[in-house]
């Protein structure tokens, strides 16, 4: 609960609302006591678009003294361009982060006991672009909420006790384009309303899904699956059959490998049927994660290094800020990709962002944006 701290209040967070207009949203919790809407809860726009969400809260008669919304929301479609705290009916910040490489929104906001009893208080705005179109099978901006968690979208009680009074959530549902074509991003699984065919797009191709046991092993989801017009798939053209990819029980997540005579040191994941190796700077960075051990690194062949596709994009703990990473021996330079317009323009695939330390982070000198 350390999110809390960052108020200078004997408080801790808050978050929801129910606001009596659209009753079209599905209501994820109860209303038996503080509840958080999105608004508007639907629309329809055109690629390029702008259009702002606004959160509200309903406190269901009590004072509270904190809010948390914490938001997820469809990174390909759409990015999160800002957060407006004007006329907000809380008076202290303390998070304010769009993480735009993970899709993610983190608003935390407070105010001095009493608190504030409200039924429809704006908590903040969120200013969106929409990129693609796309028509969703669900809501594709919603809450980060969890009944009695502590570590996503609350709302805290004005009690001196810090308990978390949010009891549901209204999310929402956006559809990008309007009679024009519909494309889906990366990873998207589609299956056209007259076959049972199932097909994964990935770079604009679709590739079709074989067996059920590729399916399973590559750790896709059958509910993540979207029927769509067979017209939608004539959309695209026919990549390469998606082949199974089996985890080496030589090589599992979080390995670190290096090429029989070789000197660079390579540490592995997995994404479903995706494999990525990051290469690790120099042994100074090497030493400044406590996990990594030297006596942990496998000397494999070079063709089982190849198999793993090189990342050069990451991200630091606690910072939303993705980098393209250019090394060269023991120095190396770090790149800010500005946008996620910017990341989709260049064709990177946002599965190949590992998560770093500080120390490694600023091992890499800092160069010119990209934009």
């Amino acid at each position: 609960m350390y999110k809390y701290s960052l108020l200078i209040i004997p408080i801790l967070i808050i978050l929801p609302l129910f606001f009596g207009f659209n009753s079209s949203a599905a209501l994820v919790g109860s209303v038996n006591q503080a509840t958080l809407t999105l608004s508007p809860q639907s629309g329809t726009y055109n690629a390029n678009d702008n259009f702002t969400v606004s959160i509200y809260l309903n406190t269901n008669g009590q004072n509270v003294v904190v809010v948390a919304a914490y938001l997820n929301y469809d990174k390909t479609h759409f990015q999160a361009l800002s957060i407006d705290t004007n006329g907000s009916i809380f008076s202290f910040e303390a998070e304010k982060i769009i993480d735009s490489a993970n899709g993610k929104i983190k608003i935390t906001r407070g105010i001095p006991t009493p608190g504030v009893n409200t039924s429809n208080g704006l908590v903040a705005k969120v200013n969106f672009k929409a990129l693609s179109n796309v028509t969703p099978a669900s809501d594709n901006l919603t809450s980060d909420f969890v009944v009695d968690s502590t570590t996503d979208s609350n709302i805290i009680l004005d009690d001196g006790r810090g308990t978390d009074i949010l009891s549901g959530v209204y999310n929402a549902k956006y559809t990008v384009g309007s009679g024009g074509p519909v494309y889906y991003g990366n990873d998207s699984l589609l299956k056209a309303s007259n076959s049972d065919k199932v097909y994964l797009i990935d770079n604009g191709q679709k590739r079709w899904i074989p067996t059920g046991e590729i399916f399973k092993t590559n750790g896709y989801s059958w509910s993540s699956i979207v029927t769509v017009d067979p017209s939608v798939l004539t959309q695209y053209a026919d990549g390469p059959d998606v082949m199974m990819v089996t985890v080496d029980s030589n090589i599992p997540e979080g390995a670190l490998i290096r090429a029989i005579g070789g000197i660079d040191v390579f540490i592995v994941k997995y994404v479903g049927a995706k494999k990525f190796k990051r290469l690790i700077l120099s042994p100074s960075v090497f030493n400044s994660y406590q996990h990594l051990k030297w006596s942990d690194v496998k000397d494999v062949s070079q063709s089982v290094v190849d198999s793993f596709t090189t990342s050069d994009l990451v991200r630091a703990v606690g910072d939303p800020k993705v980098y393209k990473l250019y090394s060269s021996g023991d120095t190396g330079q770090k790149r800010w990709i500005q946008t996620a317009d910017v990341f989709l323009h260049l064709g990177f695939d946002w599965d190949a962002i590992y998560e770093i330390n500080q120390v490694d982070r600023d091992s890499y000198v800092t160069g010119t944006e990209l934009e």
